[in-house]
């Protein structure tokens, strides 16, 4: 709930924009709280994104603030989606809250975290 009574919708809490930047490179940049509420909004938007079937998809998530479990497993759950056809990386600055806590947790290995978008697109 927000202070004057309304109901706080997941589109309030998150953002996802979907880019190409290439013909093989997808970008999803992700901005706001990843939370129970609105990690739906990110899960449908990589589903969405690996249909088009990109040769690399990037989760940048350098805007998010706040990154929660379910959050986390909805990465997870994209890395086991990918398949064999496309590569994952998954953007966030090292000393960030979300960069701390994927490292903290060990998905920074497992999730190919790297530091800037730069580093996550193929070299052109």
């Amino acid at each position: 709930m927000t202070a004057d009574g309304g109901r706080v919708r997941p589109q309030d809490l998150l953002h996802v924009e979907a880019r190409r930047v290439d013909p093989g490179a997808e970008v999803l940049a992700v901005s706001g709280e990843v939370d129970l509420l609105s990690a739906g909004i990110l899960e449908t938007a990589i589903a969405a994104a690996l249909g088009r079937g990109p040769a690399v998809l990037v989760i940048d998530l350098t805007g998010v603030s706040f990154l929660a479990s379910v959050g986390m497993t909805v990465l997870l759950k994209a890395h086991r989606d990918v398949g064999d056809t496309t590569r994952l990386r998954v953007v966030t600055p090292e000393r960030s809250t979300v960069g701390r806590a994927l490292k903290l947790t060990g998905l920074n290995g497992a999730l190919a975290v790297v530091g800037t978008l730069a580093e996550a697109l193929p070299d052109r």
